[in-house]
């Protein structure tokens, strides 16, 4: 319950409390206590599969040292993972995370009560399956009730220039980098129109989501050991107040940002140039092409004319000058 408390602390807190990465620390231990359990139950599995007994291998994972080094880089990542997430989640997220999310845990818990056993694997595949459908409904959700339209650089520059600030440089930082990242993610897909563009933020979308959920409901689960009414009641709760605080976002124009506009302007242009000369080529071979088939229906004898004529030298300066 602590470390979901955490997590709420921590969206509410990140923007203007210096101190707010102190909640990590109770959110990286929770990490750290399922991703053991779930290797050690598993541990065990792989190695009456896999080792000999009284093998070195075996005696020298008979201790748990290895699965705590393990538990700890796979819990370091995943704190590292949801904290980017978190910096850059949108209030709707909210909604999937902390009423969906729980609502499928628990729906899926009672489902499958009697066809699992009760152990770290199975809290493990039951939380797989709810990320999974959390983050589909979400995707569908941004794909059809979220418009998307084409891209363009004023949408670039409002993306960059006003982003979730904070009062700890080292989140504002990562929340400056994650906006220009996800900015150039939504211009260079906007190339490929507006029905691919819509496609390919669903792609990214479900799998950021999926990955975005699976390490919040091993919260859930975590937490869910104690009083399920609490945590709905705290999850409903924290959402309310989510959704009636104010975000903070940079107003001030950075040095780097007109850098950054600058070069995705000259960008612009040159694709922009270079289409033209596409279209214009393609043009001239066109009429190169419709004028050698108005040739291969001539007679020899009207070839013959057409030899010593000034088509001939027009036709063939123009196709000179396409293969240079």
């Amino acid at each position: 319950m602590i470390a979901l408390l955490a997590l709420f602390a921590f969206i509410l807190t990140w923007q203007f409390f210096s101190y707010a990465f102190i909640f990590l620390i109770f959110i990286f231990y929770a990490f750290l206590k399922e991703f053991f359990g779930f290797l050690n139950f598993r541990k065990s599995i792989i190695k009456e599969a896999v080792l000999i007994k009284n093998s070195l291998a075996y005696k020298i994972t008979s201790r748990n040292l290895y699965i705590y080094i393990v538990s700890f880089f796979v819990a370091l990542f995943a704190i590292f993972s949801l904290s980017l997430n978190l910096l850059a989640s949108q209030r709707q997220d909210y909604i999937f995370l902390f009423i969906i999310l729980p609502l499928l845990l628990v729906f899926f818990k009672k489902k499958l009560y009697f066809q699992l056993v009760n152990n770290a694997y199975t809290d493990f595949i039951i939380i797989l399956i709810s990320s999974f459908f959390t983050a589909l409904f979400y995707s569908i959700f941004d794909l059809f009730f979220n418009v998307k339209t084409i891209f363009n650089l004023y949408d670039f520059h409002q993306n960059i220039v006003y982003y979730k600030n904070s009062s700890f440089l080292f989140f504002d930082l990562i929340s400056q980098f994650l906006a220009i990242i996800n900015a150039l993610k939504e211009y260079f897909l906007s190339y490929f129109g507006i029905f691919w563009f819509r496609i390919f933020n669903f792609v990214f979308d479900f799998f950021n989501f999926f990955v975005f959920s699976f390490f919040v409901a091993y919260l859930y689960n975590f937490a869910f050991k104690r009083n399920k009414i609490y945590i709905f009641a705290s999850s409903f709760i924290i959402l309310i107040a989510l959704f009636l605080s104010k975000e903070s976002k940079n107003q001030n124009i950075k040095p780097y940002h007109k850098e950054i506009l600058t070069m995705m302007d000259n960008f612009s242009l040159l694709r922009e140039q270079n289409l033209s000369t596409l279209k214009e080529d393609k043009i001239k071979w066109d009429k190169n092409l419709k004028q050698v088939r108005e040739i291969l229906n001539k007679n020899a004898f009207e070839i013959g004319i057409w030899w010593f004529s000034k088509e001939k030298e027009d036709l063939q300066k123009s196709l000179n000058e396409s293969l240079k």
